[in-house]
C-alpha cells in the first residue's frame, strides 16, 4: 500500500511541475520574436505555373511574378499577342 501511495504522490508532483513549467514558459514564447531561421518570408505565386517562390527569388514584370526567367518569357509570349 505504501508503494502505491508513493507512486501517486510522485505522479501528482510530476503533473504539477509540468503545468507550472508550461505556464511559466508561455509568456516568454509569446514575447520573443522568431529567430532568423523561423521568420516568415513573403512568397510570390508564379503567373505561369502557380508555384510559390520567395520574394527575393521571384522575377517580376508589370506586377506579375514568375519562378524563372523561362516562365516569364513564356507568359509574356502567350499574353502579349
Amino acid at each position: 500500500m505504501g508503494l502505491i501511495r508513493l507512486l501517486v504522490i510522485a505522479a501528482l508532483i510530476y503533473i504539477v511541475w509540468r503545468v507550472v513549467k508550461n505556464l511559466l514558459a508561455s509568456p516568454r514564447q509569446a514575447n520573443n520574436p522568431p529567430t532568423t531561421g523561423q521568420q516568415q518570408q513573403l512568397m510570390r505565386k508564379c503567373a505561369q505555373c502557380g508555384v510559390h517562390v520567395p520574394d527575393h527569388e521571384a522575377f517580376s514584370h508589370n506586377g506579375q511574378h514568375f519562378c524563372s526567367m523561362e516562365h516569364q518569357r513564356l507568359y509574356l509570349e502567350h499574353h502579349d499577342q
